[in-house]
């Protein structure tokens, strides 16, 4: 019997089934679009008419985007001169790709991604991202292999109207009419009228080599006879995808032994992890990030977590991609149990009606920044793979995706294999760089604020640093933190100023009595959540010392200038309750004037604000100024 998805729950304001109509609708609307501040004069934006290949970003201009950038890392960019460029045009972290690729390719990628980040002195995160579930179709092996990166021949035509077979045998081989797949199990999922997406991994739309097929045959156990609805070249590592099925990924929970065969990571990306976790320095690995692809529960993530700790590998966040109306489902519960997520709109994006998708990525938006865990995006600019501009609906598709409040988009197929892998990231990075001029943070953090049920302690003062900040009109925040927890308290709130999240470095014992260093890490982390900037508090342990060091850097890197106001939001030794200072700069813009006032003086100066405590009732009925 097929698998389906279960109707999507009512839970949550990303409720599909409601959206479409099918279930009973709520009297009030599902969410409340806000329309964003405009530039005071409109013809500011023509000033500068120059191509963006032409303009030059400063280091100001990085630090003072909030929106981050992941590059998928491939052939297209993985030397180290064309990392150092993408990291000096914006790129925040780098993504490793394990569906294509052998293990010395990836690990090449991680030793020049940090050999790049040392040249120009910039910290780069690092995500890995599994196969997990994929069925492939076993269209031959690649015809060589270059540098560890398999060299994939055509495969076959396809015209609209052509029947094909899809089978799950074994033995079977491939041919234009009849295609086998990974899956063993592939013919009992589907059902006459499904729709089958085949084609290139990381196929774009724009380069006619996917195919959709309708299923109009289920012949037995194992063939699938199709129709397809489109003219198509296939070639390169193909995959497939079914519309409306239940996620394969769900099978490994099932108590069927024959249904184990799709677990949520396979044996392959295991193995390169396993390789990739040796990788270090001064002990500690460099994978920040694992990107956990087809998830669609909470156990799948506990499992991930498993595995992750088994590795060696538990200072790893794990970004749960969201791929599939399964997934959907349980979004609340995925949400819940992972530290991020993905908004993978290749897949999902097919599994659900075209007119529904945009309303349901801002209730999927809405839902992350109101948790405070930051989302990503997928497929913005699918042309730049072949063209070195972006389509107009590209640019305000990545326009509109920073307004609904996405912590940054990550690039594909654009940097992996194609021919703009520097101009896409400067591109999407200056296409974010204007949508947050107009970007309503007073809005935000309204509206943030009311969908939180319960403010701790700490996340109370972290809001009221963000008022504070636009209070005085502050340049810049400084979040002095450890494991980086309160600095992404700050940005959900999403300030209008930088943040910078000073990590102190912390050595510790473990049970063996064995120790270890913390604080590299941490800072990456913060490498994808909006607004955030890290740095490793250097120097002197002395409270004074870091606080002044921090403050001279971020002079040095053209953030905090002349005599401007920044808050500092950090834990005074021998506490327990956070502290909010502010200090300014010196008239002279080198260095941390040494006029320091506490939060005692900041509630006598705005004369809103409840206390130095930050206990919940300073809250209440407060709007941010």
């Amino acid at each position: 019997m097929s698998a389906r998805a279960a109707p999507i729950g009512a839970r949550l304001s990303c409720d599909y089934d409601a959206i479409k109509g099918v279930a009973n609708r709520a009297a009030a609307p599902l969410m409340k679009l806000h329309i964003p501040k405009l530039p005071k004069k409109l013809e500011n934006l023509l000033e500068d008419d120059s191509e963006i290949s032409e303009k030059s970003l400063l280091t100001q201009d990085i630090l003072t985007t909030g929106t981050k950038v992941v590059a998928t890392i491939g052939p297209a960019c993985q030397d180290v001169d064309t990392i150092c460029q993408m990291i000096k045009n914006g790129m925040s972290c780098a993504r490793l790709d394990l569906t294509n690729g052998d293990v010395e390719f990836h690990a090449r990628t991680i030793k020049n991604v940090m050999q790049a980040s040392m040249k120009v002195q910039q910290m780069v995160a690092i995500m890995v991202d599994t196969a997990g579930p994929e069925i492939f179709v076993k269209s031959g092996d690649p015809e060589t292999y270059e540098n560890g990166w398999p060299k994939w021949g055509k495969a076959t035509s396809v015209k609209m109207g052509q029947t094909v077979t899809i089978t799950d045998l074994k033995t079977a081989k491939f041919s234009a009419q009849r295609w086998p797949v990974t899956y063993e199990h592939f013919a009992k999922q589907c059902k006459v009228g499904d729709h089958i997406t085949v084609g290139r991994y990381l196929s774009t739309g724009m380069e006619g080599t996917s195919v959709t097929l309708e299923v109009t045959q289920i012949i037995d156990d194992h063939d699938v006879q199709c129709v397809a609805m489109n003219d198509a070249e296939l070639n390169g590592l193909i995959t497939l995808f079914i519309k409306g099925c239940s996620s394969f990924a769900d099978l490994v929970l099932e108590r069927d032994e024959e249904t184990k065969s799709l677990p949520i990571m396979t044996a392959r990306d295991l193995e390169i992890l396993k390789v990739l976790s040796q990788i270090k320095y001064q002990g500690s690995d460099y994978i920040d990030f694992l990107s956990l692809s087809y998830c669609s529960n909470k156990e799948q993530i506990i499992e991930a977590r498993q595995t992750l700790d088994t590795l060696g590998l538990s200072n790893a966040k794990i970004l749960a991609k969201v791929e599939s109306r399964k997934a959907l489902s349980n979004f609340e519960s995925i949400l819940n149990a992972a530290d991020g997520m993905i908004i993978s709109r290749g897949n999902l994006g097919i599994d659900v009606d075209v007119e529904m998708f945009p309303m349901i990525q801002k209730a999927l938006v809405q839902a992350c920044n109101a948790a405070g865990k930051p989302v990503l995006t997928t497929r913005v600019v699918d042309s730049m793979t072949s063209s070195p501009r972006p389509t107009r609906a590209e640019a305000t598709d990545i326009s509109n995706a920073v307004i609904d409040g996405v912590d940054g988009i990550i690039l594909g197929a654009e940097t992996l294999r194609g021919l703009f892998p520097v101009l896409c990231v400067k591109t999407v990075l200056l296409c974010a760089k204007q949508a947050e001029t107009i970007f309503d943070n007073n809005q935000h953090f309204n509206s943030v604020l009311k969908r939180t049920a319960f403010l701790s302690q700490l996340e109370s003062m972290a809001s009221s640093t963000v008022r504070v900040a636009d209070k005085i009109q502050a340049a810049l925040i400084v979040v002095v933190t450890g494991s980086g927890r309160t600095a992404r308290f700050v940005a959900k709130y999403r300030p209008d100023v930088p943040v910078i999240a000073l990590t102190v470095p912390r050595i510790r014992a473990d049970a063996s009595n064995r120790w270890h260093y913390s604080g590299r890490h941490q800072a990456r982390q913060s490498m994808l959540v909006r607004g955030l900037y890290p740095m490793l508090a250097m120097g002197t342990t002395d409270e004074g010392g870091i606080l002044e060091d921090c403050v001279e850097r971020a002079a040095l890197l053209g953030i905090a200038r002349p005599s401007e106001n920044i808050v500092i939001l950090y834990n005074p030794p021998g506490s327990e309750v956070p502290v909010i200072k502010l200090v300014a700069m010196d008239k002279f813009g080198k260095r941390m004037d040494q006029r320091i006032q506490s939060m005692l003086d900041v509630t006598a100066a705005s004369g809103r604000l409840g206390g130095s405590s930050g206990s919940e009732s300073s809250l209440e009925g407060g709007q941010f100024p």
